[in-house]
């Protein structure tokens, strides 16, 4: 098989992975310019009206350079650009730069600068309805895109659609079924100084600062622990719409905000919700248990989830391979799946019910 054709099977399994497209696009589109050659892509989300309300690119200009780029040149030019290209029977279209746009302030603050000099554009669909713009480019000493190189994006535009028509969840809603356990302190802005807490909140917090527990460095922990806090309340108040991740020994933890107003309407605190999440082995073994199976399909499932093949299961058993594999066949009966990668997710949602 060729470079590109191993690549069109890579892009295929990817874009039927059922991940956010946000999530999706850092690593599709690196495999995308395998099948069509380009030096850098870039996938725009757009409304209705052609507004850019979210992005994706290989390369990008920095805020305040972007910020300016859409303000002084772009922002309704591109607009137009998009709706026509939405309103045309073809999806794709190339073009290369032009002599009179290199004159121009767009070319020299934006084209240049991120060394592009030749286009091909798709509107990418998803039960027709228009989802965004993936973008493709190549640099100076380039050659342009061709009908070639339009045909093999044509034949995997489909599954684009596919891919970035998945929703990008609220932060904390897909790391929901595997909180374990909660606790919530409200916070004074600035200083992270608790001003209220619930009984889960103390223990929690001390779990996610990561140090070992014991009465010698207890007596530390007036100090260590409100740095922590504070550090923590920073992070999470400078970038209200992403999940903070802490990993310890412990375990790995989310916090997440909601800001509070006082009655006059000025912001005086935050409430901060530290969540406990259960380890990916754990979520498994207790959504196995709760699915009702016998000991020993749950061990064949666990092992399955991990991709382990019946060969494989037999010798982390100690059974023969026919009976591994009639185990095997049980599970996938058992749980009405009929592919190994299949086990993993029904476990997890068997886990997650169990835990709401």
């Amino acid at each position: 098989m060729s470079a590109a054709g191993s690549a069109r099977v890579t892009l295929r399994q990817l874009c039927r992975l059922e991940m956010p497209g946000p999530v999706l696009l850092p690593s599709l589109l690196p495999v995308l310019r395998q099948v069509v050659p380009a030096s850098h892509a870039g996938f725009f989300f757009c409304d209705d009206r052609g507004n850019i309300t979210n992005m994706y690119a290989e390369r990008m200009l920095e805020p305040e350079r972007m910020a300016g780029y859409h303000a002084q040149h772009d922002s309704a030019q591109f607009r137009r650009q998009y709706l026509a290209r939405c309103a045309a029977a073809n999806p794709l279209s190339r073009r290369s730069v032009t002599p009179e746009e290199r004159e121009t302030a767009y070319y020299r603050d934006v084209l240049a600068a991120l060394d592009v000099e030749h286009f091909l554009y798709a509107i990418v669909r998803h039960e027709g309805r228009a989802l965004g713009q993936l973008s493709l480019y190549r640099g100076a000493g380039s050659t342009p895109f061709d009908e070639h190189d339009e045909q093999a994006l044509a034949g995997v535009l489909h599954y684009l659609g596919m891919a970035v028509a998945e929703p990008s969840p609220p932060a904390l809603r897909g790391l929901q079924d595997q909180v374990v356990e909660e606790g919530l302190a409200l916070l004074e802005e600035g200083t992270g100084r608790v001003l209220y807490a619930d009984a889960h909140w103390p223990r929690l917090v001390r779990l996610a600062h990561g140090n070992a527990i014991n009465p010698a460095l207890a007596r530390t922990e007036h100090e260590t622990l409100p740095r922590f806090v504070a550090a923590v309340l920073a992070a999470v108040v400078s970038a209200p719409n992403a999940v903070h991740m802490v990993r310890t020994a412990w375990g790995q933890f989310a916090f997440r905000r909601h800001a509070l107003t006082s009655g006059d309407g000025s912001s005086t605190a935050v409430a901060l919700l530290l969540s406990r999440l259960a380890a990916q082995p754990l979520r498994l073994a207790q959504g196995a248990a709760a699915l009702g199976l016998s000991p020993q399909q749950r061990e064949v499932a666990l092992l399955l989830a991990r991709g382990l093949s019946n060969q494989e299961i037999a010798g982390e058993l100690g059974i023969t391979v026919n009976t591994a594999s009639y185990h095997a066949k049980r599970v996938f009966e058992r749980l009405e799946v009929h592919e190994r990668s299949a086990i993993g997710k029904v476990l997890a949602a068997a886990a997650g019910q169990m835990a709401h």
